[in-house]
């Protein structure tokens, strides 16, 4: 008995000795820490990087900056590791003065070093925007985003016609350079309103413009076949007419097993061509994935082309008869990583896989004319998932369903 009240006498002993260990002495009558020593202001978009010196005090706990941004008192805070703060959200290049102090353990502040800095232009102010007429609606254009600055972009209309803007859809961007479509609007001259605004709600000068969306159509499937030119590839996976090219356009749900599929072995690049039946202008592409399968993996396509034509070469030759509409890869919400890799998937980049997978025709340097009357597509598979950024020349191709949208052409 006499051993276990000794026991346990001991383990309290050794846990209040370390419960104690844990107090940290804060001295409350330590003065407040020497101010730091201000070594260089760099001025940034929208703001400044400012360098400093730490006073040599044991009592220092780190470093603030405390100045007004937009009518409102903010903070930036930095640990006595760091010798620099950053302070930013300025939407103007007016001189803004910033007072640093050094903060004690005890959190008393030493006196103010009161520094000017000059913000250059910020980036709602020297990005370009701009908006105009599309297929279905309008398209927002944004340019010079060199900083990647975190953006929306607002759309406004007046669809009354009385004079009253009211908001019909925020983008959100780091792009440096991005189209946004909006579709949906009636087929009506309409008057816009476009203007940036950053995470400070700093905002930009509002665009206004009056435009006309473009009537656009699903086109019809009835008249779809495969063209089956010499030099396309669209043999299926095991031969199996359950993954024939034409379950690409014939309406079947793909988790029935009906899809398209190559085989294992097919090439790379490799293309098919489709015969629409009509002359149409494509405006954009749907696609669905194999359901629940290849989430931005595996044999989905990555980067593709989709080429036009009113009338290809029967040999299947990549010629003149052919026209580029535009070159494409899967968007991925969250984006990709610095290294193009595929990274976290996360619950927006799933649902836009399986449910809102398109893209969308725009001029471009590569296509300026892409909106040409063809009645044959034909898309070319350049990479898929798994064999991009590889010099793999083989791979198999996964696609669920393909629907076009744009205009007939009489």
């Amino acid at each position: 008995m006499k051993k276990l009240i000794l026991y346990i006498a001991v383990l309290f002993l050794i846990l209040g000795c370390k419960e104690l260990g844990r107090i940290e002495h804060v001295d409350q009558s330590a003065p407040a820490p020497e101010q730091v020593v201000v070594k260089e202001v760099k001025n940034t978009s929208g703001g400044a990087i400012i360098k400093f010196q730490l006073p040599d005090d044991e009592n220092l706990l780190g470093v603030k900056a405390v100045y007004e941004r937009n009518g409102e008192i903010v903070e930036t805070k930095a640990s006595l590791f760091i010798d620099t703060l950053v302070v930013e959200g300025f939407g103007t290049m007016n001189t803004q003065e910033i007072n640093i102090f050094s903060i004690g353990r005890n959190e008393k502040l030493s006196e103010p070093v009161v520094v000017q800095i000059n913000p250059l232009l910020p980036p709602v102010q020297s990005v370009s925007f701009d908006v105009e007429s599309g297929f279905g609606g309008v398209v927002i254009n944004l340019q010079k985003n060199f900083s990647e600055a975190d953006l929306a972009l607002v759309l406004m209309a007046d669809t009354a016609g009385n004079g009253k803007f009211a908001d019909v859809q925020t983008f959100h961007t780091k792009s440096k350079e991005i189209k946004f479509p909006r579709r949906g609007l009636k087929i009506r001259p309409t008057k816009f309103g476009i203007y940036l605004r950053d995470r400070w709600n700093n905002k930009s000068d509002t665009i206004f413009k009056e435009l006309t969306p473009i009537e656009e159509i699903k086109i019809p499937s009835d008249l779809f076949r495969n063209a089956s030119l010499p030099t396309d590839y669209y043999l299926p996976a095991e031969g199996s007419t359950g993954y024939r090219l034409e379950h690409l356009w014939l309406g079947a749900d793909a988790s029935d097993g009906t899809f398209y599929a190559t085989s294992h072995s097919a090439p790379m690049p490799q293309w098919f061509t489709i015969d629409l039946g009509r002359k149409v202008k494509l405006s954009r592409i749907q696609k669905w994935p194999r359901p629940d399968y290849e989430l931005y993996s595996s044999t989905a396509p990555r980067i593709f082309e989709v080429w036009g034509s009113e009338n290809p070469n029967p040999s299947g030759a990549w010629d003149d008869s052919w026209f580029l509409i535009g070159e494409f890869e899967q968007f991925k919400p969250s984006g990709y990583g610095e290294g193009r890799e595929v990274g976290p998937v996360s619950p927006e980049d799933r649902d836009y896989w399986y449910n809102k997978t398109e893209f969308d025709v725009v001029p471009t340097e590569k296509a300026p004319d892409p909106y040409r009357p063809a009645t044959h597509i034909r898309i070319r598979v350049l990479s898929t998932f798994q064999t991009f950024g590889t010099e793999a020349d083989k791979s198999q191709i996964i696609i669920g369903q393909l629907a076009f949208w744009g205009q007939m052409v009489n």
